[in-house]
């Protein structure tokens, strides 16, 4: 379950304002890593694009932030491409990632390229011994 105060925090944050979250999990990654923190701009689900990371409540009332793969209906994945369920409420959109000292802002035009990076995962989880290497480097 998602902490209802911060549920409570972003569903009461004005739209346009933003606020930073810890990320947990690794369905992002190289995106987003456990511990990273995410930026939120509040929004809904019409400011969102293909290729946007969004956070949503998902059916199980966690908190998720993934990669929009299309609008109209909302479709989520992970960075591998997995599709998520319908999503419960649109909260925002990721619009910067803090790892320690560095800062990497999202800006919009970043959806272009966003939007490629589970076809790029489909790829080279098919590549031998690539896989296992990934997944070295993400579980370290």
């Amino acid at each position: 379950m998602a902490d209802p105060r911060i549920e409570a925090l972003l569903r009461a944050l004005p739209v346009g304002q933003r606020m930073w979250l810890r990320a947990s999990g690794r369905s992002l990654w190289p995106l987003v890593l456990d511990g990273d923190q995410v930026q939120v701009l509040r929004g809904d689900e019409s400011s969102l694009r293909p290729g946007d990371i969004a956070l949503v409540v998902n059916p199980a009332d966690q908190l998720v932030a993934h990669l929009v793969r299309s609008t109209g209906p909302l479709v989520t994945v992970s960075s591998v491409g997995v599709v998520d369920p319908p999503a419960k409420e649109v909260l925002g959109r990721v619009v910067a990632v803090r790892r320690g000292a560095l800062r990497l802002s999202i800006p919009r035009g970043a959806h272009l390229v966003l939007r490629q990076v589970p076809r790029v995962s489909s790829v080279l989880k098919r590549v031998p011994g690539l896989r296992s290497l990934v997944h070295r480097l993400r579980d370290r």
